[in-house]
Order: C-alpha cells, then sequence, then structure tokens
C-alpha cells in the first residue's frame, strides 16, 4: 500500500530526519567515550610514574601511593531500615543505577547488607572488568545494596574515587587479585590493600573528579537521548504505515 507520491516525501523526510539525530546522538557518545578513555590514560601517573601526563594549571606536587583504604573507609556498618530499595549486581549498568525493587529486613536476600549514604561509592566485587560502579547521589536513607558491591565511604572527593576505580590500569590490579575462573572476584579486603596513586592536594582531586563527572554526564545524555529517538522512530513506523 502507497500513500501519494507528496505523503512518500513527507513521510521519509521524517524518517530521515530521525535517523541523522540517531546517528548524530551515538557519534557524540562515541567520541565522548573515547575522550574519556584517552584522558583516563593521561590524568593519571602511569608506569611508575609520580605526576600525569596531563594535569590542571597550578598542580605541581608528586602524586602519593597509598594503600585504597586510606583513600576512603569500607563497607561501614549500620542498621537497616525495616523497608528499603533494595540494589543487586544487576542493577548498575556503568555509572548509573538502572534498577531497583522493594523490599523489607524480614525477607530481603541475606546479601542485602549495605545501606548507602549520599556520596559512598560502590564497587562490583564480582567480574569487576565489567566495571559497573557508581556513587550513590541520593539523599534518601533507605536505600541498601549487594554485598557483590564493596561500599567505599570516601576520605575525600567521590567522582575522583569512582575514576580511580573505573582507570584500566587499577582494573588489571583487581583481575590479578581475583579467584575463580567464570566468575572473578575480590574480597574487601585484598581491594583495600591495592596500591593507588592520588593527588596530595585534595583541590586537584575535586577537580578531576568534576571533569569525569562532566564526561560521564554527557555520555549518559547522548546515550539516553539515542534510546528516546530509537524508541520514537519504533512507534511511528508502526503508526505512520498501515
Amino acid at each position: 500500500l502507497f500513500p501519494s507520491v507528496e505523503e512518500q516525501k513527507q513521510i521519509s523526510n521524517y524518517f530521515r530526519n530521525l535517523d541523522t539525530l540517531i546517528t548524530l546522538h551515538q557519534r557524540k557518545c562515541e567520541q565522548t567515550k573515547k575522550l574519556k578513555k584517552y584522558m583516563l590514560q593521561k590524568m593519571f601517573p602511569r608506569n611508575g610514574a609520580k605526576v600525569p601526563e596531563i594535569r590542571f594549571y597550578g598542580f605541581t606536587y608528586d602524586w602519593e601511593q597509598r594503600k585504597l583504604r586510606e583513600c576512603a573507609e569500607f563497607n561501614p556498618k549500620s542498621e537497616l531500615p525495616d523497608v528499603f530499595e533494595y540494589i543487586d549486581l544487576e542493577s548498575v549498568v556503568g555509572t548509573n543505577i538502572l534498577s531497583h525493587r522493594t523490599e523489607s529486613k524480614s525477607s530481603a536476600p541475606s546479601r542485602a547488607q549495605r545501606l548507602a549514604q549520599k556520596g559512598d561509592v560502590f564497587y562490583q566485587t564480582v567480574r569487576p572488568y565489567q566495571k559497573n560502579n557508581c556513587i550513590f547521589e541520593k539523599n534518601d536513607n533507605n536505600w541498601v545494596f549487594s554485598t557483590g558491591y564493596a561500599q567505599l565511604r570516601p576520605v575525600n572527593d567521590s567522582y575522583f574515587l569512582l575514576t580511580l576505580l573505573q582507570n584500566e590500569d587499577f582494573v588489571k590490579l583487581v583481575l590479578d587479585r581475583c579467584t575463580g575462573t567464570s566468575y572473578p572476584a575480590i574480597n574487601s579486603n585484598d581491594l583495600a590493600d591495592i596500591d593507588v596513586n592520588v593527588p596530595s592536594d585534595s583541590k586537584e582531586q575535586q577537580q578531576i573528579g568534576t571533569y569525569f563527572k562532566q564526561l560521564d554526564h554527557l555520555i549518559t545524555l547522548h546515550q539516553r537521548k539515542c534510546d528516546e529517538l530509537k524508541k520514537m522512530k519504533k512507534y511511528m513506523l508502526q503508526n505512520m504505515f498501515i
């Protein structure tokens, strides 16, 4: 079934514009991901160096080597609320919390143990190569994470710490300490014992954290817009043809 030539032209122009927008946001998303990967390599010291190749103006001191446990409190103890929102290992993708479910303390899975506080960083200790790690940024006090995550309460900047944990060099250090083959995992004590390089000036940590937070925001923005446009295209394909 075909409409008039004029209507065909209008329909094709509409879908051409949608495809152009989808391609644009896909390209922007991929470009930003490449930029993030490049800057992760350049803004953190590599191969025993004491300073990174790219640095914000005004910072000159050598970075310091510390145990990860010196940068954050691990798995702080707390009393769970009677009802809470539960985050399991499938809930976090990339650096975003995509799903959660309501649980009661009496019937929740035994792994529901990590009561989140704003600013806490959650690190996936099972299959850490997936890099599904996040910052809890809500003011709520009734969100609980699975023990499949190590809970880190940062001494300084949360986003700097998250970025450090996402760095490929750090992931390699973690994988070297993992046990298991199908589901490689690291326990919190071994994770806390890893040596990391951090700026001695907390302001430098904050600037690095802010920079990568902005990059992650752009990646999420373009990915979300791309997904919305694809859904719209699918809907319109179903409804603009007989």
